[in-house]
């Protein structure tokens, strides 16, 4: 529960914003009733420990608490650079990531090393629960992955009609112009705006010093092409998917609480925003672009994508 408590917490949610169906929270609750409930067999005596095992389990246990603990006090109090990056992901979630991959892989340690203990394992114990430990974190990886790779077609005309549609910001080139991704996606939603299935269009995404916002380019391009600057709302202060969705969530005087939201954006990207969406409650659909990826970049964006879900489903970040 501590876990669960954090997660919400960091993101300006409570527990009564639980949802047990939420992929992360079955993840996070089944590592957790694996544990606890290996340490009551234990304790029932229905199975013998060394001392010396059981120590070690409680070192893994600290260990792991202390990563997590420390991972929210760098996301929460620490400051760093927002405009750093570091595998095309802001410097100061990729160290938050690492504290919270360690606890993670921690977990799943004692998790298989218990249950080693219990069913009586005991040739090169250590080392096979080592091998077993990255293999489950490496089967973890592989389910996201064919989570992103095998999600809905997001190019299918469902015909309704939206009054928010939310276009998350890109990168932006030289001469304040957008990327091609960028640019997919607002071209999209000029698409869908003069098709009369969007009312308004969120602009989201911050900038590097001495640049324009990423949600000033796609003000300025939209604008240039005839879109009412009225059916504009800008956000200009976020940096990553999840600010922009929590910005919509907690930050904004949008009245989107009693209908559905567009989400116009890549497909790769969208199995993600929407696995966020639902975390906080934002009910959302998706709709992709019509911009084409090279193969090398498709598989780049999307190996990306289902490790960032990953760290998403576990610790919402």
């Amino acid at each position: 529960m501590l876990l669960s408590f954090i997660k919400y917490k960091i993101n300006g949610l409570t527990l009564f914003d639980y949802r047990i169906d939420y992929i992360g929270n079955v993840l996070n609750v089944s590592i957790s009733f694996g544990i606890i409930s290996g340490f009551i067999l234990l304790g029932l005596g229905k199975k013998s420990i060394e001392k010396a095992r059981f120590n070690f389990l409680l070192i893994l246990q600290i260990l792991s608490l202390t990563s997590l603990l420390l991972s929210v006090i760098l996301f929460d109090f620490i400051k760093l650079a927002t405009d750093q990056y570091l595998f095309s992901f802001p410097v100061k979630k990729v160290y938050t990531g690492i504290l919270m991959t360690i606890s993670l892989f921690l977990q799943i340690y004692s998790l298989l090393y218990l249950w080693g203990i219990i069913l009586g394992f005991e040739k090169l114990f250590e080392i096979r629960t080592l091998l077993r430990s990255i293999s489950a974190l490496l089967l973890l990886i592989l389910f996201s992955i064919f989570f992103v790779s095998n999600a809905n077609n997001y190019k299918k005309n469902n015909g309704f009609k939206y009054d928010y549609a939310l276009i998350p910001g890109a990168a932006v080139w030289k001469k304040d112009k957008p990327s091609p991704i960028f640019e997919g996606r607002i071209r999209k939603a000029l698409e869908l705006y003069r098709t009369g299935r969007i009312k308004k269009i969120i602009l989201t995404g911050g900038n590097a010093p001495g640049e324009l916002s990423e949600a000033e380019v796609a003000y300025k391009y939209l604008t240039n092409l005839g879109v009412d600057y009225r059916n504009l709302i800008v956000e200009q202060m976020t940096s990553t998917t999840t600010e922009q969705i929590k910005y919509i969530r907690n930050d904004s005087d949008l009245t989107i609480s009693n209908s559905k939201i567009l989400i116009v954006s890549d497909d790769f990207h969208l199995p993600r925003i929407l696995q966020i969406c639902k975390f906080f409650n934002i009910e959302a659909d998706g709709i992709a672009t019509e911009h084409k990826l090279t193969f090398e970049k498709t598989l780049f964006y999307r190996t990306r994508e289902s490790i960032a879900l990953l760290l998403f489903w576990f610790f919402a970040i």
